[in-house]
């Protein structure tokens, strides 16, 4: 390497020059790929960069579009991206929206996570999250309406389920308090874990785990009938039931008949107030909020308890070749029956 004179330039100098080449390098890595100059919260303060950082898979930095919380709550939206320009280190991004849902949206909503791929956690917060999405019902001073839910998407699957629930739930807190609408703790209770167990024959007279429950005469006969789901009450219960009979793929994963319980004092809240819910009676002559013919809730001198039955397409197609089988008010009495008694509701409130 010459000067200009053609001199030969000092050693000192090349050093300094690398040096300088080494750190902009260094500078620009850390930048790009890491969230050492990330600020700690991001979305306007709503989302704890730490936390989504660690629930995204891979490694990058973090960067947010969006402007913190709306002037009206249900306009709220952010975008929180993770990306690398290291070679094989992928891309991911959580969406997080505030919005303003039906009440029993995340119990029977089908754009929601299934009941069966979800973990629940209740008692000071309340929420659920599965491997793509989450959400966190806010206190009932953030409702007008309608309840109010932060909602978070996924593009990546996330495996940390404890960790998404914290994302989430700190979110939700952070949205509460800059909303002065409600206090939240910055991390979720014990989540109830997704149903894992294998679908199972049934046990007459114990149908998912309920005393008393039974489906004979209820199913086709001679149709072995299975079912997946909790076998013990929960503050939020589900189970399915299937036919194990020559049903197509898509037929057969859908099921014969969902049954779902809930005693969270929040989602039942919230569910008190979906559109068209009014006071009537129950299946066995209670009074009871009826949201329609098979949801309602029960008001139980241990707490009100949420029931509800949704046939699938197993159930349609089994009346198509069985036009004798029940009508679907037939299921959803006689498992009210059952669950009344499994979930300690015998007794109405006063």
């Amino acid at each position: 390497m010459s000067t200009a004179a053609g001199r030969p330039r000092p050693a000192w100098k090349v050093w300094a020059v690398g040096a300088v080449l080494v750190l902009v390098v260094a500078g620009l890595h850390v930048y790009r790929n890491t969230n050492v100059l990330t600020a700690d919260r991001l979305c306007g303060g709503l989302v704890s960069a730490a936390k989504a950082d660690a629930v995204l898979p891979g490694s990058g930095r973090l960067d947010a579009k969006g402007d913190g919380l709306a002037d009206r709550l249900k306009d709220t939206v952010c975008e929180v991206e993770k990306s690398s320009v290291v070679l094989g280190s992928g891309k991911g991004t959580l969406t997080v929206r505030v919005r303003e849902e039906d009440g029993d949206a995340p119990l029977a909503d089908e754009a929601w996570p299934e009941l069966s791929e979800e973990s629940f956690f209740s008692g000071k917060v309340t929420g659920g999250v599965d491997t793509y999405e989450g959400w966190v019902l806010l206190p009932e001073k953030c409702w007008t309406t309608k309840p109010v839910i932060v909602k978070f998407g996924s593009s990546q699957r996330i495996s940390d389920s404890t960790g998404f629930a914290a994302l989430v739930t700190d979110t939700a807190r952070a949205v509460a308090a800059r909303a002065a609408c409600g206090d939240l703790p910055e991390e979720p209770g014990t989540l109830l874990p997704p149903r894992s167990e294998a679908a199972r024959p049934v046990s007459e007279g114990r149908v998912c785990g309920l005393d008393g429950f039974s489906v004979r005469g209820q199913v086709p006969a001679d149709t072995e009938v299975l079912e997946a789901g909790r076998t013990t009450p929960a503050d939020l219960w589900s189970c399915t039931l299937f036919l194990d009979d020559d049903s197509r793929g898509p037929v057969r994963a859908d099921g014969f008949m969902t049954y779902t319980a809930s005693r969270d004092p929040l989602l039942i809240a919230a569910v008190k107030k979906s559109p068209g819910t009014s006071k009537g009676e129950a299946t066995d002559g209670r009074e009871a909020d009826v949201v329609d013919p098979q949801r309602i809730v029960l008001p139980c001198a241990q707490g009100d308890l949420y029931l509800a039955a949704e046939s699938g397409l197993q159930y349609l197609e089994a009346r198509k070749r069985h036009p004798d089988l029940p009508v679907r008010d037939a299921y959803f009495e006689s498992f009210v029956k059952s669950a009344v008694k499994t979930f300690d509701c015998d007794t109405a409130a006063r």
